[in-house]
This record gives structure tokens, sequence and C-alpha cells, in this order.
């Protein structure tokens, strides 16, 4: 009798007075004790004020239902397809909705429904995978975000391949305490190509030479990531860059000139399938003949060989001639210089060439990078002053 009349009576009700009832009613339908009919015409009630023409009614009986367990199933699935704004409590908050329910409606839904989503209190590692693969970037850092939320390695590299080039999802992956080092090197190449795409770039450098630095770049990056991986961590950044085309000679060769041989003796074994005792033994020796052969199994191309013979090598000639405690930039430098001496004697081609020139860009680079080192240095030491504080 009582919901009778309420219905009766919002027929004609102000649309505020209409909202507070409905608010009324569901906290009632939810927290008095009733009567087996009384719930049911409540029930009604309830679904009958799905079809109020105002957004403000159906938001109100959306907020009041959306923390509750006991709410009708099919009134919050409704509202969870209504406005919006109706929508988000009960996509933020209702433990009614379930993980098929939620990915179907994130798949169409608007950015601020997937957003909703991406904050409830708690979200599986299947829903947070389903918003990885379909949900829009600001549902993907609201995931991120969410301390509730299980993320996995899968969901986290869709992430970074669908928006690694946005500079707020690299930032807030490459945040994340334990991110995988193969994600952080796809996020390296990515602010690569961002950078190599800026208008302020295109417009002074030339295309030619955007690549070449871009590739410089991200080469180095790549090769200071491989020393701050051990273990597993470094044979999944050899297979990722292994299965992405970016296991080039150029990243091995710079990889020994900055005394990394363990990213050589891990890219060996995943190219040779040689056990790494026997590769470690074969750099040991070092010989012409038996790095050739190795690097032969590898399938690096011959005119690399002479250059990862020498750099071998160097390294151990350097090894034994320098201070443990020299700088990485002052060891490479010198593995550089020692490198390059080796070309009088090598027959030069064109593709000898390419390499000759990327290592006196190496060398440049290594240059500058002690230069800097030193002012530092100098600077912390009370010997030169920043002319940046001037």
């Amino acid at each position: 009798m009582i919901v009778a009349k309420f219905l009766s009576w919002i027929e004609t009700a102000p649309v505020a007075r209409r909202a507070e009832a409905s608010s009324a009613l569901a906290r009632a339908y939810l927290f008095s004790d009733m009567e087996p009919s009384e719930r049911d015409d409540a029930e009604t009630a309830l679904t009958l004020l799905l079809d109020d023409s105002s957004p403000l009614v159906r938001l109100a009986l959306s907020d009041a239902l959306a923390s509750s367990p006991l709410a009708p199933h099919h009134v919050i699935l409704c509202l969870a397809q209504d406005l919006d704004s109706v929508a988000e409590p009960v996509l933020q908050r209702s433990p009614i909705l379930l993980d098929g329910d939620l990915v179907d409606i994130a798949a169409h839904g608007s950015d601020r429904v997937q957003c909703a989503i991406a904050s409830r209190p708690s979200v599986s590692a299947s829903l947070a995978a389903a918003l990885a693969e379909v949900g829009g970037k600001q549902a993907c850092l609201a995931i991120l975000a969410n301390v509730g939320a299980q993320v996995t390695t899968f969901s986290l590299r869709r992430m970074a391949e669908r928006f690694g080039q946005e500079a707020d999802m690299r930032t807030t992956l490459l945040s994340l305490d334990g991110l995988p080092v193969d994600i952080r090197q796809s996020l390296i190449v990515q602010l690569g190509d961002a950078l190599e795409q800026l208008s302020l770039v295109k417009n002074f450098i030339s295309s030619e030479k955007r690549s070449l630095l871009v590739k410089d770049a991200c080469d180095k990056a790549t090769v200071d990531l491989a020393f701050s991986s051990y273990g597993d961590d470094l044979e999944a950044l050899v297979e990722h860059l292994c299965l992405s085309g970016q296991l080039t000679a150029d990243i091995l060769i710079r990889g020994l000139c900055m005394s990394n041989v363990d990213l050589f003796v891990i890219a060996l074994k995943r190219l040779t399938n040689i056990s790494e005792k026997r590769i470690r033994d074969c750099v040991k020796d070092a010989s012409d003949g038996v790095i050739a052969t190795l690097c032969h199994k590898a399938g690096l191309k011959p005119y690399v060989v002479p250059v990862v013979v020498s750099a071998l090598q160097a390294y151990h000639e350097v090894s034994h001639e320098m201070d443990p405690m020299v700088s990485r930039s002052r060891f490479a430098r010198l593995m550089v210089d020692r490198i390059l001496g080796s070309y009088g004697d090598l027959v030069m081609d064109d593709e000898m060439d390419d390499l000759h020139a990327l290592l006196r860009r190496f060398a440049m680079q290594i240059a500058r990078d002690e230069a800097r080192e030193m002012r530092l240095s100098l600077r912390d030491q009370g010997g030169v002053r920043d002319y940046r504080a001037a």
C-alpha cells in the first residue's frame, strides 16, 4: 500500500523531491525489515524508477544501491548501462557486477565508464587484462594507480605496446617497481620514436640524421639497461631484443666496448644454443679462430668478426692494465681507441666503413661523457663553477 502511494506520488512530484524519495526507498529496501510482499513491491518500484525521465532520480538510485550486495541484480545492471553519470557509482562500487558484466560494458563504454571500472576497490587480473586490451589510455593509467588492481606482466606489456609513445604512460610505467626489463627497453625505443617525430626536431635535423641519432641513443640506453640486469632479467632482455630484431652487431660491440661481457655472452648463448660456460671459455680465450667460429655460429656477418675479436682482446688487455675502480667511460674510451687502431690492418669496404663510422661516433659520445664526469667531479670538489648557476 505504501509503495502504491509512492508510485502515485512520483507521477507529479518535482525532480528534486523524486530523487530524495528514490534514495530513501532504496535505503529502506536494503536496511529495513520488510515482509516478503512489501519487499517485492519495493523491488518493483525500484525497477519502475529506472524509467524516470530525470537522470538525477536515476543517479540518486544508483548512489544509494551502489555499495550493497543486497541490491537487485537487474536494477544494478540497468543502472550500469545508463548515462555515464548514472552508471559511474555502480561501476565503481557495486559488488554485484561480475567480471563478465564489466568486461562487456568496458568494451563499448566511454573513457569515463572505463575509468570507473578501473577504479573499483578490487580489480581482478582478468578484468585488468581486458582493460589493458580494449580500454583507453586514461583507463589504463587508472588501473596502474589502483592499489587494488592485480596487473600482470602481460597487461603491462600491452599497455606499453598500445600507449608507450605517450609521455604520461611512459612515466607511469617506468616509475613502477619491478617493471620487467624488456618492457623498459621497449619504452626506450618508443621514446626515441616520439622524439624523432617532434616538429622541432623535424624542422632542424634531416630525416637520415634523426634516425641515426635516435638509433645511437636507443642503443646506448639499451646497453646501460643491460648493466643493471642480471640472471633471468638479462636473458629476458636479450630474448626481447632478439624477437624485436634489435639484437644487432652494433649493440654487441657497444656492449663490449662498455665492458659488458655478460650481454655478449648471453646474446651468443641465445643465438648459438651453445652452453654459457663454453661461450665464456671462448671469450676468455679470445683467439681469432675460436671467436670467428663462434660468430659464424651466431650468424654474425664476416665483416663484424675482426671487430669482435679486437674488442675481446682489447677488453682483456685493458682489464689487466687499468685500475679496477676506473670509470666506465674511461674504460670504454681506451677500448674504442684500441679497436680503431686495429683498423689499419683491415681491408675496408662499405660495410666496414659503416662499422668504423659507428665506432667513431661511439668514441665521440664516450669522450663527451668522460668530460662531463670530470666536470661534475671537479664541481663537487669545488674546483669548477657550474656556469648554469651564474
